[in-house]
């Protein structure tokens, strides 16, 4: 490929997207594609400490969502790394976008209202600012999942307790969360792909993922 595709995994908590993207990537694999994969928040000096004081209960939700953008800003540099290695994918498990969407969510459970434009123009004016730091994705995999399989899952994985815990299972707060993922997807249809994910149905789910991955990669040669 001319090209590495990099696409961009998000979703709700429990709609199975690093378990649906691990299979696209085994399914690539066996094509002949290589795939490298990069997950936020990382290992990186950002990504832990975002991981352990950003889930602090006692902190707010601003400085929350501004410790794990900067995590994954920073960690940009690590992954323009591994484009030197020139895979034919790269798969980012959660982005800046992610970010975004669950502090404004979290946000939005504590009182302040974040419009679709205002969403919107946030998200445009963070590219910009970060527009020589962020990888360009080609194509954002948002992945849901039917409520009653989401929760399933949510209850058979192993609790890390914690603020992470508690947001996963509030389903105020994953409403919210696919609503703002609903507005990027309908600003932005070219580059988003929608995908539902139930559970019985990861292999069929995953086939078509990763053929229309194909198919859309292809247009870079």
């Amino acid at each position: 490929m001319a090209e590495t595709f990099i696409v961009v995994w998000e979703g709700v908590d429990g709609a199975g997207k690093t378990t649906l993207m691990k299979r696209v990537k085994s399914l690539l694999a066996e094509k002949g594609y290589k795939v490298l994969t990069y997950k936020t928040p990382s290992d990186s000096s950002t990504g832990k400490f975002a991981k352990t004081y950003g889930n602090d209960p006692r902190i707010d939700p601003l400085t929350r969502m501004l410790l794990f953008l900067a995590n994954t800003s920073d960690d940009s540099k690590i992954m323009k790394k591994l484009m030197e290695e020139r895979p034919d994918y790269l798969f980012i498990d959660r982005y800046y976008l992610c970010s975004i969407v669950y502090g404004l969510a979290f946000l939005n459970l504590s009182g302040i209202t974040v419009s679709a434009e205002e969403f919107t123009n946030l998200i445009g004016l963070i590219e910009k600012l970060g527009n020589n730091v962020f990888l360009k994705p080609h194509l954002y995999v948002i992945v849901d999942a039917p409520e009653e399989d989401r929760i399933k899952r949510l209850s058979k994985k192993e609790s890390q307790g914690g603020l992470e815990n508690e947001l996963e299972r509030d389903i105020l707060m994953q409403q919210r969360v696919r609503r703002f993922y609903k507005v990027f997807r309908d600003r932005r249809p070219d580059h988003v792909l929608w995908v539902m994910n139930p559970e019985g149905k990861l292999e069929q789910t995953a086939e078509e993922v990763a053929g229309y991955l194909i198919s859309e990669s292809k247009k870079l040669r």
